[in-house]
């Protein structure tokens, strides 16, 4: 384990157990590295070289799993420090927060910017480690920790200003008539290089037939690709697009054909040229956007389910709402079916619980939605989540 830490952060870490250094300092590509571990983690854990170590020391059986290996892909859209934050956000989040201790580094390939995070599997006592925790290896939780990661990344994305969108979930789960591209391991460099061990070879060939076979689907079909690369990023640009169908056809020869049949395609939409380059977008996401623009301006125009004032006033005060948080609460609670509000800190709670017990006082039921698990700080399910009657509460 002390090994295996020190080749993927790009460290030197003495292994107690076999007297040996192990030093990979000189690793390329490792931009940032740190540990992130509970409030309550003794200092050791803080100790690249102590906490792998323990954990090494820890295990008796010669077959134990000694640690989890989670690897995530960063978006080429962020700066090095919002990819930072980002992995900082996640693990604390999602691993420390339940009681792990995450070593993580970043990797700053300009292609394929991605991170290792090393977890540990015990749960942390006073004394050092305790047992195993065994829910932490189902499936379900791996889920969960891919549905968080996407959310993290598509809101940092949103909040650093970028259109661009990651999904979690399979090509078929998205109704993408495309298959899914094998991840090879290496450089395209050394893939061309020849002299391959086998398992690189059948990877290599593997991928080849997966391309060829992307390319025919959008040769019969153009749109397919233009329905992938939207779901990506709903206004796209011509050297974006070349991106895209480069590798997903298997030849040069392909690729000019498979890119002419989506140029001529009439599912195409030219948005004209920003900052010098030339975009573009789908005809299903004029559609969509059209669609969109029409049902919020029936919302807006709709006058109804409003709170009569003397019972928001009653309301405001009886949740002690003061100040910003009154007058969005009172905005929210008029006439009207289509309001935004921008609310920051605590209140929000308190605002959708005092909304939620003045419409059911109207006799109506209150069901809140939200994009992602966090709701933007409060936290609420994601579908159907029935906010509480009491004032400073949502459950």
């Amino acid at each position: 384990m002390v090994a295996a830490a020190a080749y993927r952060l790009g460290a030197a870490l003495r292994d107690q157990r076999y007297g040996v250094t192990h030093n990979y300092v000189g690793k390329r590509g490792v931009t940032h590295s740190e540990i992130m571990a509970p409030t309550v983690a003794p200092q050791w854990a803080h100790d690249r070289e102590a906490l792998w170590n323990k954990v090494e020391a820890g295990e008796l059986r010669k077959d134990s799993q000694l640690a989890r290996l989670i690897e995530v892909g960063l978006p080429i859209e962020l700066s090095a420090d919002e990819r930072v934050a980002l992995l900082r956000d996640y693990v604390a989040e999602e691993f420390v927060a339940k009681g792990m201790i995450a070593d993580f580094c970043v990797r700053g390939e300009p292609n394929n910017p991605h991170a290792h995070i090393l977890l540990t599997l015990r749960a942390l006592t006073a004394s050092g480690f305790g047992p195993k925790e065994r829910r932490w290896n189902g499936k379900s939780v791996l889920i969960e920790w891919r549905t968080a990661w996407a959310e993290r990344v598509n809101e940092h994305l949103a909040r650093a200003g970028h259109a661009a969108r990651i999904d979690h979930r399979t090509l078929a789960a998205q109704q993408i008539e495309l298959m899914p591209e094998r991840r090879i391991g290496i450089g395209r460099a050394r893939a061309g290089s020849g002299a391959l061990p086998m398992h690189l070879e059948e990877r290599i060939a593997e991928q080849r037939r997966i391309a060829k076979a992307n390319g025919e689907t959008i040769l019969e079909d153009p749109s397919v690709a233009l329905r992938a690369l939207t779901r990506q990023r709903p206004a796209f640009t011509h050297r974006e697009l070349v991106q895209y169908l480069r590798a997903r056809t298997d030849s040069a020869v392909q690729f000019e054909a498979v890119m002419t049949a989506v140029s001529q395609s009439s599912e195409l939409v030219a948005l004209g040229a920003i900052d010098g380059q030339d975009r573009f977008t789908s005809r299903d996401m004029i559609e969509a956007e059209k669609s969109l623009l029409r049902r919020a301006a029936s919302m807006a125009a709709r006058r109804g389910h409003g709170v009569p004032l003397d019972r928001q006033n009653i309301l405001s005060a009886q949740c002690m709402l003061r100040g910003t948080a009154r007058q969005a609460f009172m905005c929210l609670v008029s006439e009207g079916d289509a309001k935004a509000l921008a609310v920051t800190g605590h209140p929000k709670a308190a605002i959708l619980a005092a909304a939620s017990q003045a419409w059911g006082g109207q006799g109506l039921t209150v069901r809140g939605v939200a994009p992602s698990r966090r709701a933007g700080g409060v936290a609420v399910p994601r579908v159907d989540a029935q906010y509480s009657g009491q004032c400073g509460g949502v459950s």
